[in-house]
């Protein structure tokens, strides 16, 4: 009969079966303490391999038992007991998610005219400022030509009226606007209001039988949360791609300063414009709008909160109202208060320019003023003031305190609306 390890050497072993933390050590105190039995012949060796193998086995089937429990929850918890949730959201958002085809006709344009030469131009006897491009065929009886441009993006129906929501870079000066529906269906619209600031536009259709998206609440979004894009990049309609929230809140001056945008990694291309992006409750929290040139898988959408003020102003006034001073601003760094004459240390924000006949030149504001509070306010980035501003009905007092030439001054402007054809990059 063969010896048995001593009581010692069964302690020791049973702790590394039942004590993972301990592995390794364990196994070799248990080797030692076993190996000097044995050479006393008071107990046979164990083998030290014997009890790491034990352990890493008992450790790698906790952490696969722990992996599946914890998967088999998140994907309760994201997808229920429906493994092909995704492709039924997508078709639940089908009927609500169009295509749209635009079309602009623009005059053609001579590159390299030869009529660009002034000495040509004096000789054929164009007055100062005439078109060198275009006069030629004017001047001898000719009509410059004309080209029309073709163009594509996405919508979604937002009520039973036939209100479809888009960018409008999408529809932007388009001559012709044709709707395609999921069901081939193809309806002309017509565009009801735009808004150069965030970028939206609202059109209308006139069809029977139409299936309005649900909205949700983009305000409670996290990053790491599902989305899908639905859209028709590069006319290839009704495109599912899916991704998830990368991040909140993005302030993308490349493209918008005017949103925070939602940044998603969803495959966004040229042609989604003006699509839906949406959870996985089928509910719409955002408009796609634009993907970072410099990089791949960085998308943005408009946040659906954002986008329902926008929808709302424009279908019950035609325009949104959006209060302006006029002026353009930038941070102060220590460099720049220095080459002011100013302390590093000194806060605020530096008017860069003042925009002719604004609020804020009517009130005296100057290229080079430090705007330090606002109503109070500490005034902290350019954006604590943009917000301000925006926040403020037409026809609102605003009162600044700002820095000129080391003194403080007060100011007060009001706000008015924001002039047509401008994009509201500046308060």
């Amino acid at each position: 009969m063969s010896e048995q390890p001593s009581y010692l050497s069964r302690i020791f072993q049973f702790f590394a079966d039942k004590l993972p933390a301990f592995s390794f050590a364990v196994a070799l105190m248990a080797l030692f303490l076993a190996s000097g039995q044995a050479f006393t012949g008071k107990s046979a060796p164990i083998d030290w391999r014997d009890a790491v193998n034990k352990t890493n086995q008992k450790e790698e089937y906790q952490l696969a038992m722990r992996n599946q429990h914890e998967g088999n929850n998140a994907w309760q918890s994201m997808f229920g007991n429906n493994p092909n949730l995704i492709a039924d959201v997508a078709q639940q958002m089908a009927p609500s998610v169009v295509n749209i085809d635009v079309s602009r006709t623009r005059s053609a344009v001579m590159p390299n005219s030869p009529f660009d030469d002034e000495m040509l131009r004096q000789f054929f006897g164009f007055e100062p400022g005439d078109d060198g491009g275009a006069s030629p065929f004017r001047r001898f009886g000719g009509a410059l030509p004309k080209q029309v441009e073709i163009g594509n993006g996405s919508g979604v129906i937002i009520d039973p009226q036939g209100h479809i929501l888009t960018n409008n870079h999408v529809v932007f000066q388009a001559d012709k606007i044709t709707v395609t529906l999921q069901d081939g269906r193809k309806i002309p619209a017509r565009i009801v209001g735009v808004d150069k600031y965030s970028d939206l536009a609202v059109l209308k259709i006139d069809a029977p039988n139409l299936k309005p998206a649900l909205i949700g609440n983009s305000d409670k979004l996290r990053p790491g949360e599902w989305v899908i894009a639905v859209g028709s990049p590069l006319g290839f309609d009704h495109t599912v791609t899916l991704g998830i929230i990368s991040g909140i809140s993005r302030r993308v001056p490349d493209i918008n300063t005017n949103v925070d945008f939602i940044q998603t990694d969803a495959a966004i291309n040229p042609g989604n414009s003006g699509g839906p992006l949406v959870n996985l409750k089928g509910e719409v929290i955002g408009i796609n709008t634009a993907i970072s040139g410099r990089a791949q898988n960085i998308g943005f959408a408009i946040p659906v909160n954002v986008v329902k003020k926008v929808t709302d102003a424009i279908i019950a006034n035609g325009r949104v109202q959006r209060p302006w001073i006029g002026i353009s601003m930038t941070d102060i760094s220590p460099e720049l208060a220095q080459s002011l004459g100013l302390p590093g240390n000194t806060e605020g924000v530096v008017v860069a320019q003042v925009m002719p006949k604004s609020p804020a030149a009517q009130s005296g504001f100057r290229q080079g003023d430090i705007i330090q509070r606002l109503d109070g306010q500490k005034i902290v980035s350019p954006k604590t003031v943009q917000d301000a501003v925006k926040d403020r009905p037409i026809g609102a007092k605003l009162s600044f305190q700002i820095l000129r030439d080391g003194n403080l001054m007060a100011l007060q402007a009001r706000t008015e609306q924001l002039p047509d054809g401008y994009d509201g990059t500046k308060p």
